[in-house]
């Protein structure tokens, strides 16, 4: 699997916010996305994950043995990204176990019960904050781990990171760099942030 970005660049009127950038990550490698409140990193991963629109060039999936000229455009493959960001809503009524039980249902994942307990107890939730607690009375870094469990519930080629360490302690961020090396082995990683921390799992970095 290659991710590629080509002259890609996104505005808004007459706002630029990102780009013209070219990049190409490859199977087993995380790319880092440096930079500022306000540079433009989550307009890069939502444009990534085409959840919205380049304003130029592009931005393509290529899975193993696709030649140059082929490629998928990310909003056409939705299931092979998976996507962790501060403003990812899960549903704050339900257990942590109930939210990803929900959207196993939505993928079509037929072992989803063993799987979401077992994403669960990898990233550290003890079983009593995700079969019997709704999502909305956990802490802010549990939060956090239900989303990286939930973002790699079906296995994806490319993992989106916005800002993953945010509101985690060291046990939370050892989540992340476990997440992020169980990537690896399955696909290509994206991490944007401006905290060195996370930056230092990438193995190249783009900055805006």
């Amino acid at each position: 699997m290659r991710l590629v970005a080509e002259s890609l660049s996104r505005s808004f009127g007459t706002r630029k916010v990102i780009g013209p950038l070219t990049f190409s990550v490859e199977n087993g490698r995380v790319l880092g996305i440096a930079g500022q409140n306000g540079s433009g990193k989550t307009t890069l991963l939502r444009t990534l994950a085409g959840l919205i629109r380049p304003s130029g060039g592009y931005a393509k999936i290529f899975f193993d043995g696709e030649e140059a000229g082929a490629g998928h455009e990310p909003r056409d493959i939705p299931w092979s990204i998976g996507w962790v960001a501060p403003d990812l809503a899960l549903y704050g009524e339900l257990t942590a176990e109930e939210n990803l039980m929900f959207f196993a249902d939505v993928h079509g994942l037929v072992s989803a019960p063993g799987r979401a307990l077992a994403l669960l107890e990898g990233v550290g939730l003890p079983v009593e904050s995700h079969s019997k607690k709704s999502l909305s009375s956990l802490s802010t870094g549990q939060r956090q781990r239900v989303k990286l469990a939930y973002a790699t519930l079906h296995d994806p080629g490319v993992l989106l990171l916005d800002e993953p360490g945010a509101n985690l302690d060291e046990a939370g961020r050892a989540v992340v760099q476990k997440v992020v090396a169980a990537q690896r082995s399955r696909g290509i990683a994206v991490i944007a942030s401006n905290d060195l921390r996370d930056l230092a799992l990438a193995d190249e970095t783009v900055s805006l």
